[in-house]
């Protein structure tokens, strides 16, 4: 390493830059963001001519190194771009990409275009609850959204190769690794597993969301402004961190990611990831998450691999939520059970798919009333895998829409 240009080193410089200003004082290390969350019926859609595209070379250059894709003039990485490591990460993640969007991602999208924009219609906020790091179905089913929040057990993680090893090659090799083991559900079954996702996104290479999200937004061709650490405080306002350093000393219990990005259609756009316990027992020590939550305005829901726990009585309090404030609300048959909606009796569905059993692991969650509705209405063909029947001809989707 005697001359060569240490990579390791320039990531974790340029993001102590990009992602933290470590020279901040102590008094100023927690600041409201200049933009707080507002109810989405208030906001105003950017006019064509006041569009200022952002973009960060340094955030922009390392999701890409992330995701391997070549950047053919780095001003900030140098040579990175050519370690044998990244070359290698590159070519799989090229073959793997492609082969996602010729038998998958183009699927989605012909559904997205025929069914979910047609019934849905312009959407302002995407809330996304349990998701993980899965901006990619989420900005996939809903790339007009000028925000996305979402939720999960998952940590917010800190700047991708922070921690500089002593052999340079080896540690990005480690890291690419890791990338590519954490991605392989998503990729080949259209959802994380979460008990995979406690594992690889807790370890010294690959260390919670932000890689992966980074990742996604930077495969689904979106430009990266900026990348801050946040809290959500007991007044239920967005507060910026410092830095990611920081955030991991800060007493939250809800800590998150904000991302501002502009998308391949030249619109500026937000996602926020939270590290948050959405169980009932969880909220209810949250105040705060509950006013944040409530400030929001109307929003869609998007629901997918939730693991069926919004079944359960003991998450409740966020159902009972999404039920109130969501205009429509897209899922597959884990997300919230379909005698809540009937019960409340002013929703509209429109179904897509089949319904099945559940699988062996949640066996118990088997809704005899939505397998009867599909037999007796019926359903439009789905056309792909998706949820925890991943098979195109088990898989099941529904949209509802508020009366």
């Amino acid at each position: 390493m005697n001359k060569r240009l240490n990579y390791i080193g320039v990531l974790a410089l340029l993001l102590f830059a990009a992602c933290g200003n470590e020279k901040k004082t102590e008094q100023q290390e927690v600041k409201k963001v200049s933009t707080p969350v507002v109810k989405t019926d208030t906001v105003k859609p950017i006019p064509e001519e006041q569009f200022v595209e952002c973009t960060s070379d340094s955030l922009n250059e390392l999701a890409k190194m992330i995701a391997g894709i070549k950047e053919e003039q780095a001003k900030v990485l140098g040579n990175a771009f050519s370690d044998p490591a990244f070359k290698a990460h590159s070519a799989s993640w090229n073959k793997k990409w492609l082969q996602f969007d010729i038998t998958r991602m183009v699927k989605l999208q012909a559904f997205r275009n025929n069914e979910i924009a047609v019934n849905v219609g312009k959407t302002k906020t995407v809330f996304y609850p349990f998701s993980g790091p899965d901006i990619l179905y989420g900005y996939t089913f809903f790339p007009d959204a000028d925000q996305y929040i979402l939720m999960g057990l998952e940590p917010v993680g800190t700047r991708p190769l922070y921690d500089e090893p002593k052999e340079e090659r080896d540690s990005l090799q480690k890291y690419f690794a890791k990338i590519n083991t954490s991605l392989y559900a998503i990729l080949q079954f259209s959802f994380f597993r979460t008990a995979s996702m406690s594992v690889d996104l807790k370890n010294e290479k690959l260390d919670g969301t932000l890689h992966l999200l980074m990742l996604f937004l930077a495969r689904t061709g979106n430009t990266i402004c900026d990348v801050q650490p946040v809290v959500i405080d007991t007044m239920g306002e967005v507060k910026h961190i410092a830095s990611f350093i920081k955030l991991k000393t800060v007493k939250s219990s809800n800590k998150g990611i904000e991302i501002k990005f502009t998308s391949v259609d030249k619109k500026n756009k937000t996602l926020y990831y939270y590290s948050t316990n959405l169980a009932d027992g969880g909220l209810k020590h949250n105040k705060g998450l509950l006013k944040y939550l409530n400030n929001i305005g109307e929003f869609n829901t998007y629901l997918k691999g939730a693991s069926y726990l919004m079944h359960k009585d003991y998450f409740s309090v966020v159902r009972n939520f999404i039920l109130k404030q969501s205009r429509h609300v897209v899922q597959d048959d884990s997300g919230i059970a379909f005698h809540y909606f009937e019960k409340e009796g002013n929703w509209e569905y429109k179904f897509y798919g089949s319904y099945m059993h559940p699988i062996p692991m949640f066996s118990d969650f088997y809704q005899a009333d939505l397998d009867s509705l599909y037999k007796v209405k019926g359903s439009k063909d789905i056309g792909f895998g998706i949820g925890y029947n991943f098979k195109d001809r088990n898989s099941n989707f529904m949209i509802a829409t508020r009366k």
